[in-house]
């Protein structure tokens, strides 16, 4: 589930890629898209096929990305409308991210191992599916990029000083700076 992260991740650095006085649309945008995220979830648990058994946890974990979808929504909004954003929200949120890590590599472990449920209840082993690939989509522009975060944590604005413009990563991550740290 490590996609509600990198969706509030992207969100932060999204409507930081517009001027501060003009940002009302991709605020707006932006937010109809994050809670346009919970439809396909509903979706899935309001099929009378999604209550058959399981022999894996897969509904829980539907019931778990919709309360992680809730929170990302939250975060999400403060991101968009907060600037600059208080470091106690950031940790929060980073928090949130090993959350979202760890149970999404717990539903992986147990999407891979359910394929009975496949027959049993397929929309939601196929949004189980989804929801694992996009999550392993998510961890690894997370494990490409968070050497680059451990080291410019390091040694300070060695990677990346947009102060100086300087650094081993500035000129790509002034290009694209949506990869860079929130």
């Amino acid at each position: 589930m490590l996609w509600q992260y990198c969706w509030g991740h992207s969100v932060y650095h999204l409507t930081r890629w517009f001027p501060r006085n003009n940002r009302l649309k991709i605020r707006i945008v932006m937010m109809i898209f994050t809670i346009a995220l919970l439809i396909p979830q509903f979706f899935v648990l309001a099929e009378p096929h999604t209550e058959r058994f399981c022999g894996q946890h897969l509904f829980e974990f539907l019931v778990v990305s919709i309360v992680y979808t809730f929170c990302m929504i939250g975060f999400s909004f403060i991101f968009s409308l907060m600037d600059p954003v208080p470091w106690e929200v950031k940790f929060a949120f980073h928090i949130f991210g090993v959350i979202t890590f760890v149970t999404g590599i717990v539903f992986t472990f147990f999407t891979s191992m359910a394929a009975e449920c496949k027959v049993t209840t397929p929309e939601l082993y196929y949004f189980s599916l989804a929801a694992v690939v996009i999550t392993v989509v998510s961890l690894v522009f997370f494990a490409i990029v968070l050497p680059f975060w451990v080291i410019n944590w390091w040694c300070v604005n060695s990677v990346l000083d947009y102060k100086n413009r300087d650094g081993i990563c500035y000129e790509p991550a002034n290009c694209c700076s949506c990869v860079w740290h929130i």
